[in-house]
């Protein structure tokens, strides 16, 4: 009888440590950085029909794991009904420095503006792990 728990408690262990070497590992839970929205400004460009989305953050850096490495930031911006419009980030991402700013900008082919909220957020370089919060500009009033 002893020598058939051997192998069980030997077929156990060696199956929990493959299971806990296969799950993901990912201490980030989205507090890495902090954001702190610094302005949001939504132009109308020249023609009428388009619009620049520009949103200012400034962050800090509280895992110094980050500070150096190259991270991406991500703004989604939101129609009034919650749709999404567009989403835009870094091509290459940039270097997190231990405090910073950064701008993030796009354009819009849009006839008119009403409640566009835009959501921002810093991610990993790939842009799959959230490593701030995310930072919501108030709807935009409306502009034609």
């Amino acid at each position: 009888m002893q020598a058939k728990r051997i192998p069980l408690f030997l077929f156990i262990t060696i199956s929990l440590f493959f299971i806990l070497i296969e799950a993901p590992v990912s201490g980030f839970h989205g507090q890495e950085i902090m954001l702190k929205l610094t302005d949001a400004i939504f132009t109308p460009l020249p023609g009428g029909a388009n619009y620049q989305f520009k949103v200012l953050v400034t962050y800090t850096v509280s895992n110094s794991t980050f500070v150096g490495q190259k991270i991406n930031a991500v703004m989604k911006v939101y129609s009034g009904n919650g749709t999404l419009l567009k989403t835009t980030s870094f091509p290459t991402g940039f270097t997190a420095n231990k405090n910073g700013t950064q701008q993030l900008l796009t354009n819009l082919a849009i006839p008119r503006i009403d409640n566009i909220t835009t959501v921002t957020t810093f991610t990993d370089l790939n842009k799959t792990v959230a490593l701030s919060n995310p930072v919501k500009t108030l709807p935009s009033l409306p502009l034609h």
